[in-house]
């Protein structure tokens, strides 16, 4: 909430007091994050039974769910685990069904209680959704199969089930992403959608996911990382909102309501909505001031970090961003580099380089002897530069070279740019020429890897590859007959 499942993920949310339901001892705890789709069927069947219940949150992101005292609630090491007194369930289905019968006379009657026949014919649609929807809507390689024939699913019982409940915590991402026209192209699919998604029990979960800060924007977007980088730098949760780019989701009423100019990031905590990544990226430092690390501090200190923030947005970033467009994305994109631009804007770094090898022999951080905003900001661009032949000039100044090597090896930076924030599992691209799809890439340095995934299928068009698999850092090609 690193996605969700078919593409980013489930990162872990600390909740506000108000929703962590932990002011009485209920007999039901719930070991999860509302996040993760497996905890969020299990919450919005509390709900629709209107019980009370302490949620535990687990951090996934650290291992938590791996530890001992966990798996003694789940032995294979997966949330949600569940506990009504001395009784320890685990498998989110078999939670919702537990819930639904031992509490049927509590909330909104999610079981049939006609005849053997009714009761039949929805668990069929519960082995359906187990089954055959599921898993497809995690792995969104044959949209053909993501929902059921309109036919059938007019047959469907006409009360409100575990039947249906089952399906909510996946429609709420995959409403969000290209595959949402397969549901509404079907009009009774579409209407069913419609009807469960805005069941109060669901928007309560719903608000749970809410509760903390959500960023909505792209992983391969350096204004994006930069506000990545600082919630990790300050150890706070939250969930991250993939916007594809490559559709124009960013110039989208729905996008342009959090950030009218069409650009990300955009940023949510609670009801405040910014958009801008250092104005983000300050109310983060400020707001969030007794978490994680310092990146701001009061008094003069502050002013002089706020001189070299401007200097880094209005002296090294626009020649920066020209540099990196040139040397890194343009060879992504198969265009073809513009010298004369490169020739132009590598000057203009080298002066600015030059100021920081001063600066930098006074302090061990642009901002003072403590890392800032002023060297974080820095991180996004630089993480692409350095792979280019403008490396020489980083590696030049004895300084720089030093300060480089200090602020890209933070703990903080490397979880974000190897995407470990993003829990990236399974990536895949529909396009032109045929399926883009990536197996397990968590956990090793794949940025590059990671930027070529969203031109994939442009580029093997062009050149003659049909397919592209991924497998851990291994870029492996398959060609095939083009149909």
């Amino acid at each position: 909430m690193c996605s969700s499942a078919f593409l980013f993920n489930l990162i872990l949310l600390i909740l506000p007091p108000q929703h962590r339901f932990s002011e009485y001892m209920a007999a039901i705890k719930v070991h999860g994050n509302p996040l993760y789709t497996a905890s969020a069927r299990v919450l919005a069947c509390l709900f629709e039974k209107g019980l009370e219940f302490d949620l535990v949150l687990v951090d996934v992101r650290s291992g938590q769910h791996k530890a001992e005292s966990f798996l003694s609630l789940n032995p294979f090491g997966q949330i949600p685990a569940f506990e009504d007194g001395d009784l320890k369930l685990f498998e989110s289905r078999a939670i919702t069904r537990y819930i639904a019968h031992e509490y049927a006379d509590k909330g909104t009657p999610l079981v049939v209680s006609g005849t053997g026949k009714e009761m039949a014919v929805q668990s069929m649609w519960m082995k359906v959704e187990a089954h055959e929807y599921d898993p497809v809507a995690l792995e969104l390689s044959d949209p053909a199969a993501v929902v059921v024939e309109e036919e059938k699913l007019g047959k469907v019982l006409d009360a409100f089930s575990l039947a249906d409940l089952h399906h909510l915590p996946s429609l709420s991402y995959l409403m969000n992403t290209r595959v949402k026209e397969l549901f509404e192209s079907r009009p009774l699919v579409s209407a069913w959608v419609a009807d469960i998604l805005c069941r109060p029990a669901w928007c309560k979960v719903m608000e749970m996911r809410r509760a903390g800060n959500e960023v909505h924007g792209s992983p391969m977007s350096t204004a994006t990382c930069r506000v990545l980088a600082t919630l990790i730098e300050k150890g706070l949760d939250f969930e991250f909102v993939n916007v594809d780019m490559r559709s124009g989701e960013h110039k989208k009423p729905h996008f342009l309501a959090l950030s009218p100019f069409g650009q990300v990031p955009a940023f949510e905590d609670g009801d405040l909505k910014l958009f801008e990544s250092r104005a983000i990226t300050q109310h983060i430092a400020h707001a969030y001031g007794d978490k994680g690390t310092p990146l701001v501090f009061p008094g003069k200190e502050m002013a002089t970090v706020s001189v070299w923030m401007e200097v880094e947005a209005h002296q090294y970033d626009p020649a920066a961003s020209k540099l990196l467009w040139e040397l890194a994305l343009k060879p992504f994109l198969g265009m073809q580099t513009d010298p004369a631009v490169v020739v132009e804007f590598e000057p203009k770094l080298e002066k600015v380089l030059d100021v920081y090898e001063a600066r930098l022999s006074k302090s061990k951080y642009l901002g003072g002897d403590c890392f800032t905003l002023a060297d974080l900001h820095h991180l996004p661009s630089l993480n692409y530069l350095l792979r280019t032949e403008v490396k020489k000039h980083f590696d030049a100044r004895p300084k720089v070279s030093a300060w480089v090597a200090d602020i890209t090896s933070r703990p903080a930076w490397c979880k974000s740019n190897c995407y470990e924030v993003l829990d990236l599992h399974t990536v895949e691209f529909q396009g032109k020429s045929g399926t883009f799809r990536s197996g397990s890439v968590c956990g090793s340095p794949l940025e590059a890897v990671a930027l070529a995934l969203c031109f994939a299928l442009d580029w093997a068009s062009s050149s003659g590859w049909t397919k592209i698999v991924v497998e851990t850092d291994l870029l492996v090609l398959f060609r095939h007959s083009r149909s």
